[in-house]
């Protein structure tokens, strides 16, 4: 063996060992998303920021992803394993959208209608949240007559009782009838008016609601947000608000990108194919776990693809801080 093709092989065996595995052992097991880095990042031996680093891969590559931890995603490099910095993995996609949710997702499996008013109180926090009758809130879990469910970037769920909830389960995509829920995600936002700006998100948020509600997509058709709800200018009926870009900004919609985040999370755990989509920042927002937010502008959009094999109907309700998406099997025309 020629001392160029001998070194190349050495190489490929320390690379393999570094990633934790033999060489060849990354194509064992199929990677069943991809994404784009988001930025030039080292590639580590494991996820720690003290293993070893076995290469770098530059901003723009797409890769295969095998798994997203709290921190660190898993892929491939140069037919190996190793890690890089979850936050950076964007636009992140499922290859088969049937086969479940996007990594990292967490499942819901119910929403509940708030009978009378209620709260609950985050650990931590000094006062509790107030819920109002008439609010909707997507469940992750029912248990001890108690509904738990996340608030807004906490770690652990938040939960109330059932006592004053009317629950509604979903059901499965391959087993729903025309008018059967297939889900529903709810995020919170603040109502306070000492906010600057903030009459005018709460506006944009309830009119850009107001516009996606009711929305029917087709078998096979591509949605498109921006479509619907803009252009975000003053002449289309949207108020000044703050605008998040990685900084605050006031501009016309502000707010109205907590509304698409909150069907991007839908579209996150249902089938569906995401064709567009772009983060805020790589930190994310105050309402929404890192690198589960989406936003629009009038360069921005979210598009979203129905691969199922019947129409969809799109659903919002906002109710003095509460917002919740719906997504339904639509009746036949």
């Amino acid at each position: 063996m020629r001392r160029g093709m001998w070194a190349a092989a050495v190489l490929a065996f320390v690379l393999a060992l570094a990633a934790g595995a033999a060489p060849g052992a990354a194509h064992a097991e199929e990677a069943l998303y991809y994404g784009t880095i988001g930025k030039r990042l080292a590639v580590h031996a494991s996820g720690d920021e003290k293993s070893g680093v076995i290469g770098y891969v530059e901003a723009g590559t797409v890769v295969d992803v095998y798994s997203r931890g709290v921190s660190w995603a898993r892929i491939d490099f140069n037919g190996y394993q190793g890690y890089v910095k979850k936050k950076y993995v964007e636009r992140v996609q499922r290859k088969d959208p049937f086969a479940g949710s996007m990594p990292g997702t967490s499942e819901h499996v119910a929403v509940a209608y708030v009978r009378e008013n209620l709260s609950f109180k985050p650990e931590g926090y000094r006062y509790a949240i107030q819920v109002k009758a008439g609010s909707w809130l997507s469940i992750e879990e029912i248990r001890n007559g108690r509904a738990y469910f996340p608030y807004r970037r906490e770690p652990d769920n938040v939960s109330v009782k059932t006592d004053n909830l009317k629950i509604y389960d979903f059901v499965p995509w391959d087993e729903a009838q025309p008018g059967d829920l297939l889900y529903a995600f709810t995020t919170f936002y603040t109502t306070s008016l000492s906010k600057e700006g903030n009459a005018g998100r709460l506006h944009n948020i309830a009119l850009a609601s107001r516009r996606l509600t009711g929305i029917r997509v087709e078998e096979g058709a591509s949605f498109s947000f921006n479509a619907i709800c803009g252009p975000y200018t003053e002449e289309n009926g949207y108020r000044e608000a703050p605008i998040l870009s990685g900084e605050s900004d006031m501009g016309f919609g502000g707010g109205v990108c907590q509304v698409c985040s909150t069907f991007y999370n839908i579209a996150l755990r249902v089938p569906m194919v995401i064709e567009q989509m772009n983060w805020h920042s790589q930190g994310g927002v105050s309402y929404l776990p890192a690198g589960f937010d989406a936003t629009v502008s009038d360069k921005r959009d979210l598009v979203v693809r129905n691969i199922l094999p019947y129409a969809l109907r799109i659903e919002f309700e906002e109710n003095e801080g509460v917002m919740t998406a719906f997504l339904f099997r639509d009746y036949e025309e």
